[in-house]
């Protein structure tokens, strides 16, 4: 069973699905694609931040994917610069993959190690393990052909948006994300679906690549 980890399938809380009809034209598409659970992970970043919402929404899809054979769980995308330490109960128990203490943190592109290192130790130490969205944009891990491998060293995984292997070749975010694939750097591979277009994008890469 492929399980998708990133995911804007929750209409109307971020800048994905913008309705209920494009939720279910996404559940749709990963159906068919082959994808059986998928992690609902809306942005927690400036105005994005009504969870009431967000679990209203989740609750209403979550039924939908059940009718389609589809497990669907909620996470969020957790800005980094959104972190405040006074909030970490909060992060640890609404943000978190449900039923695990795993979050999933998006870099700014310009978050550099020591910025990032501020954020994900605190977070490690109140017992969350950490996974890195789409490091491939971050623009210090694009110019430092390791410095991928010290977010790996600092205990975190990495996730692949795999849309970026869609780019062309001389893009570098998929230059980027070729290179952390090579050395086996990434943990998951992602669809970071904010339409069904973008679900399109991700089989298509999966089958070329043969990510699984």
């Amino acid at each position: 069973m492929m399980k998708d980890v990133h995911c804007h399938l929750l209409y109307g809380v971020d800048d994905g699905a913008r309705d209920r009809d494009e939720s279910l034209r996404m559940l749709d598409a990963a159906c068919r694609g082959g994808i059986g659970h998928i992690v609902a992970t809306p942005h927690y970043r400036g105005r994005w931040n009504n969870r009431q919402r967000v679990q209203e929404v989740f609750a209403d899809l979550q039924l939908e994917a059940k009718r389609r054979g589809v497990i669907l769980t909620l996470g969020s995308e957790l800005f980094i610069r959104e972190f405040d330490s006074d909030k970490i109960g909060f992060i640890k128990s609404e943000l978190c993959f449900q039923d695990s203490n795993t979050v999933l943190l998006e870099l700014a592109s310009n978050t550099g190690l020591d910025e990032a290192q501020d954020v994900i130790y605190p977070l490690q130490r109140h017992g969350m393990d950490v996974i890195i969205a789409h490091p491939e944009r971050n623009i210090h891990i694009q110019n430092n052909a390791k410095m991928f491998e010290e977010y790996i060293i600092m205990g975190c995984e990495l996730q692949l948006s795999a849309e970026c292997l869609a780019l062309p070749i001389w893009n570098i975010r998929k230059r980027t994300a070729n290179r952390i694939l090579r050395a086996k750097g990434y943990s998951y591979y992602a669809s970071d679906a904010h339409s069904v277009r973008d679900y399109e994008i991700f089989f298509e890469v999966v089958n070329k690549y043969n990510l699984t």
